[in-house]
């Protein structure tokens, strides 16, 4: 249908056969675009609430469309119920309800083409339809608002029940009387969303917070934006290597502790920052334990400086102790009952490290929750496993599984995945159907995913290690730590009682290290020395460490720098080490790349070519 006429144009019409009130709907055609954009550009401008193109546009016009079909059916209705009905004829009171109408609790004025003097054809829309859309759209922002009010009273109940709610003052009051304050919790207890905010309630505007991992970064940085109902990437950011949210307004930002050690290089005071919250210190990532070492040589400089560590409940005197025993506010975790069954694998003989990890044991487990819980239960499944390869095997299989049974649906998570992928692990699962997560360890402090009821240990991790034959740093599968077990396990446990099925024996798990060894003390310290001299902080043999390396291996770094050409005689940074320092990638692959240039001129343009070449543990993530 063509769009309406203006009434200019429809003079002659009029004057022969005006429509009557009833027969006007009929001939309006509200889905017609010529229509909707003559509406638009009238109601929804640069400076109005809804702005014409926008998502908000279309979300409205969808709302509007459901709105007429709903009115027209309670009209309908309304009319068998009482034919005799006759409409107010009093066009001045057109507009007014009967009664009270809850649209009229909007704290948002709309302005039309007839209150602000709309220029174009906006003005010549007919006076009545003019009303009907006003209406519709005080209706809509209503529903809007409601919906938005009803977030935030989900989200105050959800973090009021946060075991750290009730810890947020004491946290304040001990970070005002003091420089360092240690917040330990269990995963899960709400410090990494909610200490942020604390502190911007309490007035501060420039807080940092490092996490070890870029997916970390991300979730935590939307989730802080959406719970403190600020745009995302405005006052709420994130900073990771090459992708930033970051803007003049942020006054949170959640970035990698690489990306923080590269501004202390350029900027050694920090001046930018109020407050500094690292967290995820008991993981003792080389990169966590240095930066550590670098605030305590910065605190005295900067006695403004606040800065928060925050740890699970392992090994907390340690943190405390090393920055002139910092006060420790311990929140308390809030687990239910988890069941812990040991179903070990057996070892088959003829299996070898080339072939792919057996997916069966992992696939019993969801028959097993198939055979014994109803699909009405709610409860999604977290398994553990130690990298990529093992999760693509057993995602195969699951993915067969779940389309034979269409109760599963099953996604994998790792940091190489987009955020988008990522994402999906936070969806809620259709009724009838659980989540199967499959997750390297980033799963058991760095993300928190709801609705976990059972979880999977397969009792294995990948973990940096030097390997002395080639020179390199690879990752190698290792048996994990009785703090790790329990911190999976621990995901079991949080919003119900849950059970945790451990793939290995419990004799296994008793001979499991207390906690993992610090990698500082295993992996070769060559790219550390090297930032540690293009950041100038000295000597690394009396760098303030928390725990300090063996000094063998401070040695051996040394001594292949110079061999290397990027330390001098005297230990200074050469021109080739400098850079070496700034190639996020291992010194001997940069080494090679660096040499090749050096004697070759025409093999300059081999350098770039190592960044691509970038390894996973690269101190400037």
């Amino acid at each position: 249908m063509p769009p309406p006429r203006r009434r200019e144009d429809r003079g002659h019409r009029d004057r022969h056969q005006a429509p009557s009130e009833e027969e006007a709907p009929e001939k309006w055609d509200w889905s017609c675009p010529e229509t909707r954009r003559l509406f638009e550009d009238a109601f929804f401008r640069e400076e109005d609430y809804i702005r014409q193109g926008s998502e908000e546009c279309q979300k409205f016009w969808t709302f509007f469309e459901r709105l007429q079909r709903f009115q027209h059916l309670k009209t309908t209705r309304k009319e068998e119920k009482d034919p005799g009905h006759s409409k107010d004829s009093i066009p001045a009171l057109a507009d007014l309800p009967l009664t009270y109408d809850p649209r009229y609790r909007i704290n948002l004025s709309v302005l039309g083409p007839d209150t602000r003097g709309s220029r174009g054809l906006g003005r010549n829309l007919p006076r009545e339809r003019v009303s009907e859309f006003r209406r519709a759209l005080l209706h809509y922002l209503d529903f809007g608002q409601k919906q938005a009010f009803g977030r935030l009273a989900k989200l105050q109940r959800e973090r009021a029940a946060l075991p750290i709610a009730q810890y947020g003052h004491r946290i304040l009051k001990t970070l005002k009387e003091h420089q360092v304050v240690v917040v330990a919790g269990d995963t899960g207890c709400g410090k990494s969303t909610q200490v942020p905010q604390y502190l911007l309630a309490a007035g501060f505007s420039h807080v940092a917070c490092t996490q070890p991992r870029r997916i970390a970064c991300i979730s935590l940085a939307k989730r802080v934006g959406f719970e403190s109902l600020s745009q995302y990437g405005s006052q709420v950011g994130y900073q990771i290597r090459f992708e930033s949210t970051r803007s003049a307004a942020t006054k949170i930002v959640f970035l990698t502790v690489g990306l923080l050690l590269r501004q202390i290089q350029r900027e050694p005071s920090l001046p930018q920052y109020q407050v500094l919250i690292v967290d995820e210190v008991h993981e003792r990532h080389l990169h966590n334990d240095f930066l550590l070492g670098v605030l305590r040589r910065l605190l005295p400089m900067r006695p403004d400086l606040k800065v928060i560590l925050m740890s699970a409940t392992i090994n907390i005197s340690l943190f405390s102790s090393y920055f002139g025993h910092a006060p420790v506010v311990q929140v308390p975790g809030r687990l239910f009952p988890i069941t812990v069954v040991y179903q070990p694998i057996e070892a088959e003989p003829t299996a070898s490290k080339s072939e792919k990890l057996d997916p069966r044991p992992f696939l019993r487990v969801l028959e097993a929750i198939d055979n014994k819980y109803p699909p009405e239960e709610r409860g999604d499944l977290l398994v553990f496993l130690s990298g990529m390869a093992e999760i693509s095997a057993v995602l195969e299989a699951a993915q067969t599984y779940a389309s034979h049974t269409q109760r599963w649906v099953v996604l994998p998570l790792h940091s190489a995945l987009s955020v988008a992928d990522q994402d999906k692990v936070f969806d809620v699962a259709p009724p009838g159907v659980r989540k199967c997560i499959l997750s390297t360890n980033i799963a058991e402090t760095s993300v928190t995913i709801d609705g976990i009821r059972f979880v999977v240990d397969s009792g294995k991790v990948k973990e940096m290690s030097y390997d002395p034959q080639a020179k390199l740093q690879r990752l190698q599968e290792f048996w994990i730590s009785q703090a790790s077990a329990e911190q999976r396990k621990g995901r079991a446990g949080r919003t119900g009682p849950g059970v945790c099925f451990r793939l290995y024996a419990e004799s296994d798990y008793d001979a499991f290290a207390p906690y993992a060894v610090p990698e500082i003390r295993r992996v070769a310290l060559d790219a550390l020395v090297l930032q540690m001299k293009s950041m100038s902080v000295g000597d690394p043999r009396t760098f303030p460490f928390i725990e300090p390396p063996p000094p063998a291996s401070l040695e051996t770094a040394i001594l292949y720098l110079r061999d290397q050409g990027a330390l001098d005689s005297s230990e200074a940074l050469t021109p080739i080490g400098s850079l070496l320092a700034q190639l996020p990638v291992d010194v001997v692959i940069g080494g090679g790349r660096a040499g090749a240039s050096r004697v070759r001129s025409e093999k300059k343009v081999k350098i770039p070519r190592a960044f691509a070449v970038c390894q996973p543990g690269a101190l400037w993530t």
